[in-house]
């Protein structure tokens, strides 16, 4: 007994004294109460969503506040118009022109494509090549060099029924044609080689016509540095 009050005292002086020496302190519990680790439970799951919320919010104002990505700068495309005429066709006649129209490129330059508007309502045929060939048709699988662009049409031709007046086409009207090469390609033609247009026209009408043709080229000029 004398001994069980001796411990006793030692322990209440060593608090009351501020002993900090805990070899003689009971050993602090590992088991939390369980109503704790519920709360703490709680607690922590409050905060995350709250943490993923403001995290994206952050996102998506610094993205707003970003700069746009610069959209591609457009590379200039240059066009070349040529002109061409068989001149004047007589009613029921064929009409060759070699050389009908002309265009001399200054600087060497990549044709991407080409474009001619058709005739309409006409009784016509016409033939019509782009190349840098002096005359018609020389294009062929043994040389095919400059050889750009090449279309037929044939407008609504006319119908004659034997009345004393009016006629009946027969046919439909057609359209412009036109072709672009694939991208980063295009038929170069070097500086002062002249690119013609020649056309070849049976005039199937009922009256003489005069016969002009455009064709439209779009190019890109390859002496950009120059």
């Amino acid at each position: 007994m004398e001994r069980d009050h001796t411990m006793l005292l030692n322990r209440y002086s060593a608090v009351t004294h501020g002993d900090t020496d805990n070899s003689r302190a009971p050993a602090p519990s590992l088991c939390v109460p369980r109503r704790s680790r519920l709360r703490a439970g709680i607690a922590r799951s409050r905060v995350l969503p709250a943490a993923l919320l403001g995290l994206a919010l952050v996102l998506l104002t610094g993205a707003g506040l970003m700069p746009a990505r610069a959209a591609p700068a457009i590379k200039p495309l240059s066009t070349a118009v040529i002109k061409s005429t068989t001149g004047l066709c007589l009613r029921g006649k064929i009409c060759h022109v070699n050389k009908a129209g002309v265009w001399i490129p200054d600087r060497d330059v990549a044709i991407v494509s080409a474009s001619i508007a058709e005739q309409v309502d006409v009784a016509l045929y016409v033939d019509i090549e782009i190349s840098t060939k002096p005359e018609m048709y020389q294009c062929n699988e043994a040389d095919a060099s400059g050889c750009i662009f090449r279309m037929k049409y044939s407008g609504p031709g006319l119908y004659v029924y034997g009345a004393t007046s009016g006629n009946t086409y027969l046919g439909s009207n057609v359209t412009t044609t036109s072709i672009t090469f694939p991208a980063g390609y295009g038929i170069v033609v070097k500086k002062g080689v002249p690119v013609y247009v020649h056309l070849d026209v049976r005039n199937g009408s009922l009256i003489d016509l005069k016969v002009d043709q455009d064709a439209w080229l779009y190019y890109v000029p390859l002496d950009q540095h120059e």
